[in-house]
């Protein structure tokens, strides 16, 4: 073999090698998630309307949470009104969710996705998602 035949297969395993290593890492950014802490949470829900989507069977929801503590869902699939409180829990960066009529929070982390969504887990079991975000009470709820 001379150099040139040796040159070249160093330079493919070199460009080989940096291909690879480039794959890797924009596909972890790609899939990355990252839980976002009280003060990033308060951000992303205060005085916000969201489109969000169960996991269990794919119903899908609009959520107003008010700048005052006030949360107001409706179901797409029947029109179903529920409303209650919210608020961010800073000791563990989850946003608790309390119904009317319950008494018992609903504690939640979430988790932003590369595409702008947020996962949204309880005790580890990925329960929903909110797939988009407006300022504001838009839908009047």
């Amino acid at each position: 073999m001379n150099f040139s035949q040796i040159q070249k297969i160093l330079m493919n395993k070199i460009t080989t090698s940096l291909f690879l290593i480039f794959t890797l890492f924009t596909t972890q950014q790609v899939y990355a998630h990252g839980q976002l802490n009280a003060a990033e949470l308060t951000k992303r829900f205060t005085d916000t309307t969201q489109h969000c989507r169960k996991e269990k069977d794919q119903s899908t929801c609009t959520t107003y949470f008010s700048a005052d503590g006030v949360i107001k869902r409706r179901m797409h699939a029947d029109g179903k009104l529920k409303d209650g409180s919210w608020m961010i829990k800073d000791d563990t960066n989850q946003l608790c969710i309390t119904w009317t009529g319950k008494t018992k929070a609903l504690c939640f982390e979430a988790y932003l996705n590369h595409d702008g969504t947020l996962d949204m887990y309880k005790k580890g079991r990925h329960l929903s998602t909110v797939i988009t975000f407006f300022e504001g009470n838009v839908e009047n709820l």
